[in-house]
């Protein structure tokens, strides 16, 4: 996300230094995450809002991610801020779970117990991935300079890294769908046909089987035609030696 907020004390590395300090309110604007805060490299005279209001400010968008401060902490930080970080730490850590189990369960068959486990997961990803925009109820998104005595304004925009959140929980809900409606355990994946309920898991396996069946019987079948050829070449060949070898030799006889 980034901050647009208005302030008298300085930009967002500084006025948190000294509360006490008093100068020109100017509109700011900072690039902020959950964990760092975007910290400029270089300073340009680009205005923030598109009316031109603002003073000459460091151009927000190329920089290095700094730590917040314990300092800057003490201004902006409540409950909905800090319960925002740890759902953001439990989706890294779900992901991450889920992605290894996935990776080594991959050759095995999933239990009932194992896919509602997964199906669980995925769906709790898919909540924790998008409680981390609480952040934006928080004071940090909504009264960040309420310190100064002010009628401050502070207003909080999306960013890139937020439309990324987005699509990731997008993401996590549709492989909880999947996980839901697709992963079955085979002895309760269940179908009816000819008006008789059989098991669908050992339907696709013998259909499976017999595709393997087929495909090799085609291909000893293509690799006994190759042979067959091959050896038809090498007979014509031979035939063809033998000729031309006979007539050099009667060519031979009569001179």
């Amino acid at each position: 996300m980034y901050i647009d907020y208005t302030t008298d004390r300085g930009d967002f590395s500084d006025f948190f230094r000294d509360p006490t300090a008093d100068g020109e309110p100017i509109l700011q604007r900072v690039g902020a995450g959950l964990f760092t805060w975007l910290e400029p490299f270089t300073i340009t005279a680009e205005k923030i809002d598109d009316s031109g209001g603002g003073g000459d400010v460091a151009y927000w968008t190329e920089g290095q991610c700094s730590g917040y401060s314990e300092g800057q902490r003490t201004f902006f930080s409540d409950t909905l801020f800090e319960v925002s970080r740890i759902f953001a730490i439990l989706s890294v850590l779900g992901g991450i779970t889920i992605v290894l189990a996935i990776f080594f369960l991959s050759c095995l068959s999933l239990r009932r117990f194992q896919i509602w486990m997964l199906s669980t997961i995925l769906g709790l990803i898919s909540i924790f991935v998008g409680l981390t925009f609480i952040v934006f109820f928080s004071k940090l998104c909504n009264d960040l300079v309420s310190y100064q005595n002010e009628s401050y304004t502070t207003q909080c925009t999306i960013d890139q890294g937020g439309l990324l959140v987005i699509a990731a929980s997008i993401f996590w809900i549709i492989a909880c769908i999947i996980s839901i409606v697709y992963v079955k355990d085979p002895k309760r994946d269940l179908g009816i046909g000819n008006g008789e309920i059989t098991n669908v898991f050992d339907a696709r396996q013998e259909r499976r089987y017999q595709r393997d069946k087929e495909r090799r019987l085609k291909s000893e079948i293509n690799r006994e035609r190759r042979k067959q050829h091959r050896e038809q070449r090498r007979n014509n060949n031979i035939e063809s030696l033998s000729s031309k070898s006979n007539t050099s030799n009667a060519s031979t006889a009569k001179s």
